[in-house]
């Protein structure tokens, strides 16, 4: 009763918060739950071409997060702020990412129609996958700058405290997403049926259409932003703030991205079938668990990034307990349930016994993680509230390439456990990853590191 009343009110105000985000996320990863589930009608060759498509996509959501995680650091300290010079650095902050996500985007688009078969073969697959992830991955890449401004335009408005607006563009983006993606890869009515390929212009059409709609509510006159040409006159001080906080998390999201490629060849030594099994796994905890878990990680940065530009930081470290504690209750109660109805949510992806029995494997060692994994984002996202990427970056660099490959190799091949050395690899990567934002969190010294950002953009406040 104690521990309620202390931080129902952290609760209320995350719960505010994060019902948008959840409900973002749920038909983001519903998206991509569809995508897996149509490509099960055509075998585990296609599931996994679209599953090793979605490894080279990962590169432009990773560089979409680190932008944004700049954008939503900053921007929501400067709404913690309440200046008359906040909104004016958050419009900047806003049209300088948004610009540098254009200019990053367009080596994706050529790369895309260049070499597709190319970054498909070299992560081990057979001749089938390469076909089908070639035709998939020319199509998403050619989405890259319209997939980035969106990230960071959701971003940047929930710096501001504004959910809602982010989720009902997605929720339309998504929706459209899923619906062409049923019917041009199953031929429904007069389409013909285009497969892997037509799930690819299914992903197209919507993130072109949610960068359209966002840009268009930034030029609209009722937006809280308004939208900059590049310009010298752009202060250097945020300049330098927003790739300081957001270069960790780009570098960070794409390591994370190239890890998977020796990952996912390291699961293809146990077969196509194995290889299936894990995306389908990986898909069902993103569908289930995934939206809370990264609705806690953008929660936290938002109120935790707030509190710090008001002056708060006994507030901020109150919000990090709440939600830690929310973590427990929530995320280990899905995880449990989680664990047990593994056979039945493996089969709604595919009738492949061998891919139902790794499928199942992976799912519980997933499940297990959850909580862990969720404990790291919180501490993450404290942190990256403050304006600190690079312990998180820092921590994944050491963790993923010592235990979720290094382990996971060492365990599955040298000491021949298979499959289960891997499951074993990435529980324990997850742990680690929380220990170390954790005794991060626990120093302190990150109070100290926003307050000397926060104090840089004020100084420069006094001098206009």
């Amino acid at each position: 009763m104690v521990l309620f009343i202390t931080y129902l009110p952290v609760w209320q105000e995350a719960f505010i918060l994060a019902w948008p985000v959840i409900l973002n996320h749920i038909f983001t990863t519903a998206m991509r739950t569809t995508d897996m589930i149509l490509m099960g009608f055509f075998g585990p060759a296609a599931v996994t071409a679209v599953g090793l498509g979605d490894v080279w996509e990962r590169i432009i959501l990773r560089i979409g997060l680190g932008l944004g995680t700049g954008s939503i650091s900053l921007i929501s300290q400067e709404t913690g702020t309440q200046t008359k010079q906040a909104s004016k650095n958050a419009d900047e902050i806003l049209s300088q990412v948004i610009f540098a996500s254009i200019i990053i985007g367009i080596p994706f688009i050529v790369i895309g129609w260049l070499i597709p078969d190319t970054l498909i073969r070299i992560l081990g697959a057979a001749p089938k996958v390469i076909e089908l992830g070639a035709q998939y991955l020319l199509i998403i890449f050619s989405a890259a700058p319209f997939r980035i401004i969106s990230i960071i335009a959701a971003r940047a408005m929930q710096g501001t405290g504004d959910t809602k607006t982010p989720m009902v563009v997605e929720i339309v983006g998504n929706i459209i997403n899923i619906t062409l993606s049923i019917v041009l890869a199953l031929g429904i009515g007069p389409f013909p049926n285009y497969g892997v390929l037509g799930v690819g212009i299914g992903t197209f059409t919507a993130k072109f259409i949610s960068a359209l709609i966002y840009i268009l509510i930034f030029l609209s006159n009722k937006s809280k932003f308004n939208l900059q040409i590049p310009s010298k006159d752009w202060d250097l001080t945020i300049i330098r703030q927003l790739f300081k906080v957001s270069m960790p998390k780009i570098l960070q999201g794409i390591y994370q991205s190239l890890i998977t490629f020796p990952f996912n060849s390291l699961v293809l030594v146990f077969g196509t079938e194995a290889a299936a099994a894990y995306h389908i796994s990986r898909r069902i905890h993103q569908q289930l668990i995934a939206p809370l878990h990264r609705s806690y990680y953008t929660v936290t940065t938002i109120m935790g990034g707030q509190k710090l530009g008001a002056g708060q930081p006994e507030e901020s470290k109150k919000t990090t307990r709440g939600m830690l504690w929310l973590t427990v209750f929530t995320i280990g109660g899905f995880a449990l349930i989680l664990y047990f109805t593994a056979p039945w949510l493996i089969k709604i992806f595919t009738n492949d016994q061998i891919t139902i029995s790794y499928g199942i494997r992976f799912l519980k060692a997933l499940s297990i993680g959850a909580p862990i994994l969720t404990i790291y984002g919180v501490f993450a996202g404290m942190l990256n509230g403050a304006g600190n990427t690079k312990t998180a970056l820092f921590g994944n660099l050491f963790s993923q390439t010592i235990f979720k490959l290094g382990l996971s190799y060492l365990l599955s091949i040298i000491f021949n456990l298979g499959l289960i050395g891997i499951l074993i690899g990435l529980v324990i990567d997850f742990l680690v990853r929380a220990l170390w934002v954790g005794k991060k969190y626990l120093k302190g010294d990150w109070v100290a590191e926003a307050g000397k950002m926060i104090d840089e953009r004020r100084a420069k406040e006094s001098k206009l």
